[in-house]
């Protein structure tokens, strides 16, 4: 193969890592945002749901309180597949806002 089509190829593939890499880069993270929101919306729910039926009537309703009074499963963070600290917290009065500690 003479020089211009080496250049040619190496320029194209080059080409195609610099458009590829980001996307992928972007769908993977986009993926792994998603997969949080689902763990974090099940601990929401459930915490809603325990302050509504007047199980819990703190203004922070911490996971381990969810684990004893709504029979909720250890709930796992899907991207480090680690469980969640039983002393992670969802606050009523910021709109059940989740705080992982």
């Amino acid at each position: 193969m003479n020089k211009n089509k080496i250049i040619i190829y190496v320029t194209l593939l080059l080409i195609l890592l610099l458009i590829s890499i980001p996307s992928v880069l972007k769908a993977i993270n986009k993926h792994n945002d998603r997969l949080e929101n689902v763990a974090i919306k099940k601990i929401i729910a459930t915490a809603k749901k325990c302050y509504y039926n007047e199980s819990c009537v703190d203004e922070k309703i911490t996971l381990s309180e969810l684990y004893e009074k709504m029979d909720l499963e250890e709930v796992i963070n899907p991207i480090t597949k680690s469980v969640y600290s039983p002393e992670s917290y969802v606050s009523v009065k910021d709109n059940f806002k989740f705080t992982e500690k």
